[in-house]
């Protein structure tokens, strides 16, 4: 019996220690301890802002390989993601952003809005997780989105960059696809109306997915990529696999489960914001 229980305990204690990268907010503590007037060079610091495609702990590390290219120059990369987030709960915590008083901002947001829209199944679920006002639609979307641009205009130090959502699911064809598109528009539109500069992540990953066309993707489905999610996280942090290796597993070429990034998939987000940071100064304040 006591060898029984000191195997569970073993056991127990390994899964989470494995697990321990899901768990716990770090990365934010640092953000709120941070202020741009301590930093090396204040005109490079850069906070990535959004949901779990930008936190990268349920997917690849995106803001992670973004630091280990542009640290050893000299910038000071923040992460600023929470998993599950829609625009209106990144728009609670603004003021912490806003006051680090970062060079660069880059805003990744509307994922999970998106899946809200699509699916009443998803809308409840996070209703209840991410305690918001209302049932999320895109009205919600776009008024949330909005006003956070309208709190990270108020620092004139701070150059806010927006990327284009990626695809959920990559058949293309599906319901879920109408909702993304709208929502990029949108996105592009407000960067075009505001000044600010745009990255097209959906166009570039959509390029890659037309060109290496396959017939036996799965279909997005809002409670199946919510099982692959899952799926995900146990191969990664149980068994160890690559991101890219879940990726295949699924069928897919990008997506690991429908919704995240594989480590190809990331590395374009990447290329797409470390050429913008490189290549417009900061603003000179």
């Amino acid at each position: 019996m006591a060898v029984a229980l000191l195997f569970v305990i073993a056991l127990l204690t390994w899964v989470f220690l494995r697990l321990r990268p899901m768990l716990g907010q770090a990365h934010l503590r640092r953000l709120e301890r941070f202020h741009a007037s301590l930093a090396a060079d204040r005109h490079k610091v850069v906070v990535c802002m959004g949901d779990s495609l930008t936190h990268g702990n349920a997917s690849f590390d995106s803001v992670h390989e973004l630091a280990r290219r542009l640290e050893p120059p000299g910038y000071t990369i923040l992460n600023a993601g929470v998993n599950g987030e829609l625009a209106w709960n990144l728009l609670q915590r603004v003021d912490a952003i806003v006051r680090a008083e970062p060079a660069y901002v880059v805003l990744l947001a509307g994922t999970n809005d998106a899946r809200a829209c699509e699916s009443e199944w998803a809308a409840r679920g996070y209703v209840r997780r991410m305690k918001l006002p209302q049932s999320p639609d895109e009205e919600f979307f776009r008024e949330s989105y909005r006003m956070l641009l309208d709190a990270l205009a108020e620092s004139e130090c701070t150059r806010t960059i927006l990327v284009t959502l990626p695809p959920l699911g990559e058949r293309t064809g599906e319901p879920i696809d109408d909702v993304v598109a709208g929502m990029n528009t949108f996105i592009e539109q407000e960067a075009a109306t505001r000044g600010i500069q745009c990255l097209p992540l959906h166009t570039a990953l959509q390029d890659v997915l037309v060109a290496e066309e396959g017939d036996e993707r799965p279909a997005y489905d809002a409670q199946r990529s919510e099982r692959l999610a899952i799926k995900a996280i146990f191969q990664r942090y149980l068994l160890g696999w690559s991101w890219d290796r879940i990726v295949e597993s699924n069928g897919m070429t990008l997506l690991t489960d429908m919704i995240h990034l594989g480590e190809r998939g990331g590395c374009i987000a990447v290329d797409l914001v470390e050429a913008e940071i490189k290549g417009v100064p900061a603003v000179d304040c």
